[in-house]
């Protein structure tokens, strides 16, 4: 079991117990000697027991606010330990490119003579021919990690950068693949519906040593990561940064794959289902280990992130009950109490008895907990968790048999689901609804379904979700506005499909009769003008003839 702590600087803030200690007890050595002296001179004063018994209460008061202020910082601190899988709806795929662009990757040790670094950038231009639909990212890593080309679908920009990579790119010097590794993860966006993996093309070379951590985080994450290794076992000895001293490079494909196998051991520790893998460019088939993923990834499918059980709870609750408890060690008189206990055992019997009629419901209010906490995240924008969240309540409603829970689930998933452009996933769960289902989730449902309509350009087809979620309660004014605003943009599409037919004729028709025009126009101006010069020709002729 892996215990790990959050804030760990706030563990300094427990010595401060030590001087506050060390006060109250002089102080309480004075109030002690005081409290005596009365109890002695006056045997029959109504507290006189209590007073003689003051120095083991106090003392049992200072520990108990002790332990009370110890359990505060360490929930603080968070720590945490264990773990518990969260479901999560992946569709599609998000790839981020990391590059290594130190100088040890312009050794020419690849095949056909190419620099390390030509040869990764072939080698990812032909993956990318054969990634349609997937979003892609580029981070560049030398001495640093920096995303030089956001998550996008947009090709050309990727493969304008392919054609320059160099290590004159970044004046950062070393070389760190775990910056490369962080950056490509801080890439993806934090409430992302698409599986997520990074491919590193590297010569293993590193100079911090931070390649295991990075693994380790991104298993931690759900991401998955392939480290593709290019140039020779053999050694190549190129220029340093500088240009004048030379070092010798190889592949070092044996230390990342033992990155590989402490991240793998890592993620089964965890129960993690992501995975990280070495994987050798010159291999036959390497691509298509590389590709295989994402043709499976194209349907929707749910996949299990571990995360670590925060105890943070745990030490309030702790921190709570030691705290009020210190109050009551000084304000009751458990003599008294504990004999009004005994005359009460009836009372004590039906406080158990009713405990245990509430445990009966735990399972209907735990997805209720679960529900408002996941609802809280889609307020937040915080849409990874909240998707999680409604996840967990459909399967535990669909086993404990909690149908209101589950359609409940399956709303509030859709409508996630709606916030993310996820159209066809929200669909999907809008029918599987059921119709018996409460009116408020069947009205909500036809309407998120005239929402997807609308915004897929299906006015028609908004318009009669919206007419359905009327039927069941006709009193939403929002329901009746989008019902007239999705007719009035069918009628104003089915105007201009009719005109796009009928302007193209119109136009041409006009442009040949004016074409038509201007020719006969042409020819009139040429006969007259030819009667015009032979009628002058003739008066010419006849005067020199007379």
């Amino acid at each position: 079991m892996v215990i790990s702590c959050e804030r760990p600087h706030a563990l300094f803030s427990l010595a401060l117990i030590v001087p506050i200690v060390l006060a109250e007890m002089r102080r309480y050595r004075g109030i002690v000697a005081y409290s005596k002296r009365i109890a002695s001179v006056d045997t029959n004063f109504q507290g006189a027991k209590r007073m003689l018994n003051l120095s083991r209460t106090l003392v049992v008061r200072t520990l108990l606010r002790c332990f009370a202020w110890i359990m505060l910082i360490l929930a603080y601190a968070g720590f945490s330990w264990g773990t518990y899988e969260v479901p999560v709806q992946k569709s599609g795929s998000a790839v981020s490119f990391v590059f290594d662009i130190s100088y040890s990757m312009t050794a020419d040790d690849a095949p056909g003579g190419l620099t390390r670094l030509k040869a990764a950038s072939r080698y990812a231009d032909m993956l990318l021919s054969r990634m349609e639909g997937v979003s892609v990212s580029v981070v560049l890593a030398k001495g640093d990690g920096i995303i030089v080309v956001p998550l996008t679908e947009d090709r050309a920009i990727v493969r304008s950068l392919l054609e320059t990579l160099s290590p004159n790119l970044m004046s950062a010097a070393g070389s760190s693949l775990g910056k490369g590794i962080e950056a490509a993860f801080r890439s993806f966006p934090p409430d992302s519906a698409q599986a997520e993996r990074i491919w590193v093309f590297t010569d293993g070379d590193e100079t911090d040593g931070q390649l295991a951590l990075s693994l380790e985080s991104c298993v931690k994450g759900g991401v998955n990561v392939s480290l593709v290794g290019f140039g020779g076992e053999q050694g190549v000895e190129i220029n340093a940064g500088d240009g004048k001293t030379k070092v010798t490079t190889f592949l070092r494909s044996e230390q990342m794959k033992k990155a590989a196998e402490q991240a793998s051991l890592y993620a089964r520790r965890y129960n993690s289902a992501a995975a990280v893998r070495y994987i050798d460019a010159t291999e036959a088939g390497s691509a298509l280990e590389l590709l295989k993923p994402l043709r499976n990834e194209k349907a929707i499918t749910v996949s299990y992130e571990a995360k670590p059980v925060e105890r943070y709870t745990l030490f309030l609750i702790f921190s709570i009950a030691a705290f009020v408890l210190s109050f009551a060690v000084t304000e009751f008189d458990f003599e008294n109490y504990r004999r009004l206990f005994h005359k009460n055992q009836a009372a004590a019997v039906l406080l158990c008895a009713s405990s245990l009629l509430f445990v009966s419901c735990t399972g209907r209010i735990a997805n209720a907990k679960e529900t408002a906490v996941s609802s809280w995240a889609w307020y937040q924008k915080k849409y990874r968790s909240a998707i999680a969240g409604f996840l967990r309540v459909g399967e535990r409603a669909a086993e404990n048999g909690d149908a209101l829970s589950e359609q409940y689930a399956r709303y509030n998933l859709a409508a996630t689901y709606i916030m993310q452009s996820e159209y066809t996933a929200s669909l999907s769960c809008l029918k599987n609804i059921s119709p018996v289902s409460p009116p408020q989730v069947r009205f909500a449902a036809y309407y998120n379904k005239g929402i997807i309509a609308y915004r897929s350009g299906d006015y028609t087809e908004a318009a009669a979700c919206f007419r359905e979620a009327l039927k069941i309660d006709g009193t939403k004014t929002a329901a009746k506005e989008n019902l007239e605003i999705a007719r009035r943009q069918q009628i104003v599409k089915e105007a201009h499909e009719k005109e796009i037919e009928l302007v193209p004729l119109a136009e041409d028709t006009d442009a040949i009769n004016a074409v038509e025009s201007a020719i006969y126009q042409r020819i009139r101006e040429n006969d007259q003008k030819q009667w015009k010069n032979s009628e002058h020709t003739a008066e010419s002729n006849s005067s020199v003839d007379y």
